[in-house]
């Protein structure tokens, strides 16, 4: 008789996860056109990459991306966009780079999923309650249909113009980084870590005059203070309250905001028209387009992606954005408070007030990076 051999299991190399966040790295460099973006009718001031340095040869790039489905994109040619680019940082989920077709299941997954959390508290405990909610679940929703109505590659997917906005680099810049805490009750736990199997051992004994003493009975009179009927009462007229055992409970990362102001001044025809072009560029690129001639459906705003230079390079000593929308415009044509227009109705000066938001939230490994 053969002697019976063992095989032994072989481990399958885990999938990789896919790298959701991928670094900027070092410093980028901005040529001024050389390297195919084209800023000489959005640039600001007109000697703003003067030889001479006025701005001691700093300023700020504002490159735009526009939806693949765009109806701009459609119409540009192909040598409109830039092919390389750094990398940009979008927020997870737009890094996991869904089709149309891995849209539709994970929509379909995440219904399920929310199914069974659903089922198994709506129809009590146990496989029949997670099955009642996964076939509720199972309904489509109007995220399938919203996927199924898209192109098989244009889950927000984007390109970028090779048109991009030049100005120098606002008075006041500033930026604020900010994390959500927020206290909650642990009474609770703490009572199930420190007593609850006195409690418990008390409430199932068969001596009914059994007495919950010691930390059992400092737990039930917290319980009681909070929760019970007329607790609160209770509460003052025996000079007691429960200790709700508060702790500090961090939430999640504030999704940065900023604000940059400037004062258009145009001191010649060149800039009178490059002022009204930056602006009608940044008004138009804020705002989203409707999908068809049904007008049901918006395809987002255009992103932006803004950098800052010194003399050609990306200054690392100033923190660098994840890919920008920009959220609110504010134009003001009377800043001194009367309006005052040169010969052919340009106004003299134009005051712009422009609030971003940035599209993913930082963690460690980004400031690192330089976020």
């Amino acid at each position: 008789m053969a002697e019976n051999t063992k095989i032994e299991d072989k481990k399958i190399p885990a999938k990789p996860k896919p790298n959701l966040y991928t670094p900027r790295g070092g410093a980028s460099k901005f040529n001024g056109g050389s390297d195919g973006y084209r800023v000489d009718s959005h640039s600001y001031p007109s000697d703003l990459f003067s030889a001479n340095k006025v701005y001691g040869g700093n300023y700020v790039v504002f490159y735009i991306n526009i939806a693949t489905d765009s109806k701009l994109s459609k119409k540009l040619a192909e040598n409109d966009f830039v092919k390389e680019y750094p990398a940009r940082d979008r927020g997870d989920n737009i890094a996991q780079g869904f089709t149309n077709a891995s849209l539709v299941g994970a929509n379909a997954t995440a219904n399920t999923i929310t199914g069974l959390i659903g089922g198994s508290i709506a129809f009590g405990e146990g496989v029949g309650g997670a099955v009642k909610g996964a076939a509720i679940a199972n309904i489509p929703t109007v995220g399938i249909g919203a996927a199924s109505t898209m192109a098989p590659d244009a889950t927000r997917s984007q390109k970028r113009l090779k048109t991009a906005i030049a100005l120098h680099v606002p008075n006041q810049l500033n930026i604020r980084y900010g994390v959500t805490w927020s206290e909650e009750d642990t009474a609770i736990l703490a009572a199930a870590g420190a007593g609850g199997s006195e409690i418990m051992k008390a409430l199932g004994s068969e001596n009914k005059d059994s007495n919950v003493t010691g930390t059992g009975q400092a737990i039930i009179s917290n319980l009681a203070l909070a929760n019970a009927p007329n607790g609160a009462a209770s509460g003052a007229l025996l000079g007691l309250a429960a200790n709700p055992k508060k702790e500090q409970v961090f939430k999640g990362v504030d999704f940065r905001t900023f604000q940059f102001e400037y004062q258009f001044f145009p001191r010649n025809a060149t800039e009178a028209k490059n002022i009204r072009t930056i602006i009608e560029t940044f008004k138009y690129h804020m705002h989203p387009e409707f999908k068809d001639d049904y007008n049901f459906v918006y395809i987002y705003p255009s992103e932006f992606d803004i950098f800052y230079y010194q003399n050609g390079v990306e200054n690392m000593n100033l923190h660098r954005h994840t890919s920008c929308v920009l959220t609110e415009l504010n134009v003001n044509y009377t800043p001194n408070g009367q309006f005052s227009t040169f010969a052919d109705g340009m106004p003299t000066q134009i005051n712009v007030t422009m609030n971003f938001r940035e599209l993913a939230l930082l963690t460690k490994d980004k400031v690192e990076d330089g976020l």
